[in-house]
Parts: C-alpha cells; structure tokens; sequence
C-alpha cells in the first residue's frame, strides 16, 4: 500500500502527467459543480456522483432527475472514463516501476 501512496505522489509531481493530473482534477471539480447546481446536490454528494459515475461503480443512490442533467452526464462518462483510466493507468505504472527500483536495490 505504500508503494501505492509512493507512487501516486510521484504521479502528481511528475512534469510529465502533471497536465493529466490537472485534467482529472478539473474532470472532477467540473462535475461536481454542475450536479450541485443542476440538481441541487450538496457538494460532497456532488464530488461522490462525479467519482463513482466516472469509475462506473453507479451504485444509484443518487440519482439525475432532470434531462439537462442525463444529458450531461452521458456526455461525462464518455469523456471521463477515459481521462480517468489513463490517470489510473499512469498511477499503476509509477508503482509497478517503483516495485522494480526497490526489488533491485535488494538485489
């Protein structure tokens, strides 16, 4: 687990997926805000809507009511899985290769 937490701090600081970084940041707080706004969610709820439609957990607590909002978040989750996969993706990279750094200093 700490290689984990390792290397999704590595992540964050790596110059080179800080733009990745910064998109599913941004993915997250975009939607967030408009669930709060569009139907009348609190934020917290909003945050947990947005993460659990985009790891497509879906476990429909919540809810879109209005059709702007169903609309949105079709268009969301097309774009959003993907970004986030690609984040996840990266985070697993970085803690399979910071495996490999530590197994060869044992070595």
């Amino acid at each position: 687990m700490v290689s984990g937490i390792q290397a999704l701090l590595r992540t964050l600081r790596d110059p080179e997926l800080r733009g990745l970084v910064t998109l599913v940041v941004t993915l997250l707080a975009a939607g967030s805000v408009f669930y709060h706004f569009a139907e009348h969610w609190s934020v917290l709820n909003s945050l947990y809507f947005s993460v659990t439609t985009l790891l497509t957990v879906g476990f429909g607590d919540l809810v879109p009511r209005n059709a702007v909002s169903k609309l949105f978040t079709i268009v969301y989750t097309l774009v959003g899985v993907g970004i986030l996969v690609s984040f996840i993706s990266a985070v697993a990279g970085r803690a399979e290769a910071l495996r490999h750094e530590r197994s060869g200093r044992r070595r």
